[in-house]
């Protein structure tokens, strides 16, 4: 078991070849420049449209795909895939069914719906295959974030030859519930209406995408980097998603589950980088999926979106990350 609850005190932001991008510079010139040059596609699945994202990097055969949280798009990690790409890596991102550039699956576009979690990691099977794989990349990683680190964890399990590690931000091996999680599930099951003529229903208490002020978010410490992100999203509200469904819920409480099995288990490199102040995943399940080959570092002074925080927790993150990366390249 692999546990590490502090910063290391050698870590630095300005190391060789390892500086990050500031929240004092964000949409830099760099930035927009490297995005200039990213492909934007889609694949299709049956009547879906799958959006996707690549840069490819002419130095190098390594790659990393990213698979992004709840209600995100590809266009949210324009800085995540521009630190990457500086460190050597082609970046591929998918927007899973239902949210971002991807098709809705609802007559509500708002609703974060999904009909059974195993079609994320159908989706993600298909884009891999389709799309990732037939470049032969010497050296292919997995990065994740939330649900998305579910969906990667659960991908591995099947898939474990794919990619030679994988590293998840505040993987959702577990959701932060305010009572039983074993009630929760009951509930949502039980009013559900995905099968019934009324369609897919929101979660008690859940609605279309509101844009929260910073004093009440859960997701980053970082104003600037916080406000900037509801700027994207403003600017392309067809990315915009709300709460989950009923479906969605008790589907990723079983995912999330299974997810912390698959990663104990895991046949591949793992990195939890751990929000040590999150309160919309569950840490304490997180721990419940050290073992073997996969370990965990907390990141202090962090909420839930872990590469959205302020420098120095980033920069932590990012370091650990990069470095777990190149501790199993080829």
């Amino acid at each position: 078991m692999s546990i590490a609850l502090e910063p290391q005190a050698n870590i630095q932001n300005d190391a060789p070849g390892m500086s990050f991008s500031s929240e004092r510079n964000l949409d830099s010139t760099e930035q927009q420049t490297m995005w200039s040059q990213v492909t934007e596609s889609v694949i299709k699945i049956d009547d879906i449209s799958l959006a996707y994202s690549f840069i490819e990097h002419p130095k190098s055969q390594k790659a990393i795909v990213i698979s992004s949280g709840r209600i995100e798009s590809y266009i949210k990690y324009r800085e995540l895939i521009f630190d990457l790409y500086r460190q050597g890596y082609s970046i591929y991102a998918l927007d899973h069914r239902g949210q971002g550039l991807s098709s809705r699956t609802t007559n509500n576009p708002q609703q974060g719906h999904i009909d059974r979690f195993e079609t994320y990691i159908d989706d993600f099977t298909h884009f891999i295959d389709v799309v990732v794989k037939k470049k032969n990349y010497k050296d292919l990683f997995l990065v994740g974030h939330s649900m998305g680190g579910t969906i990667g964890t659960l991908y591995m399990e099947k898939h474990p030859d794919t990619f030679r590690a994988a590293a998840f931000s505040a993987p959702m091996y577990g959701i932060k519930l305010p009572i039983s999680r074993r009630f929760i599930r009951w509930l949502a099951q039980l009013l559900d209406t995905t099968d019934s003529d009324k369609g897919p229903n929101y979660v008690l208490g859940g609605g279309d995408y509101e844009a929260v002020e910073f004093a009440k978010n859960d997701l980053t410490n970082c104003q600037l980097r916080y406000d900037n992100y509801k700027k994207l999203y403003l600017q392309h509200p067809q990315v915009q998603v709300g709460s989950p469904t009923n479906r969605w819920l008790h589907e990723s409480i079983d995912a999330a589950e299974r997810a912390i099995s698959a990663a104990r288990n895991s046949q591949m490199p793992i990195l939890i980088l751990q929000a040590d102040e999150d309160t919309v995943v569950d840490n304490f399940a997180q721990y419940h999926a050290v073992g073997g080959l996969c370990q965990l570092i907390n990141i202090p002074h962090a909420r839930h979106e872990v590469f959205m925080e302020q420098d120095e927790s980033r920069n932590m993150a990012l370091t650990e990350l990069v470095n777990f990366l190149q501790a199993h390249a080829s």
